[in-house]
């Protein structure tokens, strides 16, 4: 991964967000002792209709990884239900990328997911 807006991390990002998030409609969880929250906007005109995640996750630690990062996901669809486009972004807001990135990386799920095996080593908890 060469940062936070290499097609790669956001793919890892993607997978891990999909295995840890509650529900559809959950805006706030734990994976670890990482502090994951969503805001969901979405807007339908005529048409078209458009949707915008938002998403804050931010680790506080007092052994200086700490760090917070962004990722805004877009879908646009017709008004015929067809997808129009889709696109993601991330942006580091405190820390260290290399630090988000090797956290990413570190993921049970995410191994999991790739791999197929099942491991619960990552804690979840729902808020």
């Amino acid at each position: 991964m060469r940062g936070v807006n290499d097609r790669n991390f956001l793919n890892f990002w993607q997978i891990l967000y999909r295995a840890t998030c509650p529900s559809p409609a959950q805006t706030h969880w734990h994976v670890g002792d990482v502090d994951w929250r969503k805001d969901r906007h979405s807007f339908s005109g005529t048409d078209y209709a458009v949707t915008l995640e938002v998403h804050l996750l931010r680790r506080t630690a007092r052994d200086g990884g700490a760090w917070a990062l962004m990722v805004a996901t877009e879908h646009w669809w017709h008004a015929s239900a067809e997808p129009l486009r889709s696109t993601s972004w991330a942006r580091v807001l405190e820390g260290n990328p290399r630090t988000i990135t090797s956290w990413l990386q570190r993921q049970d799920k995410v191994r999991s997911a790739i791999t197929g095996h099942v491991n619960a080593g990552t804690t979840l908890t729902a808020s």
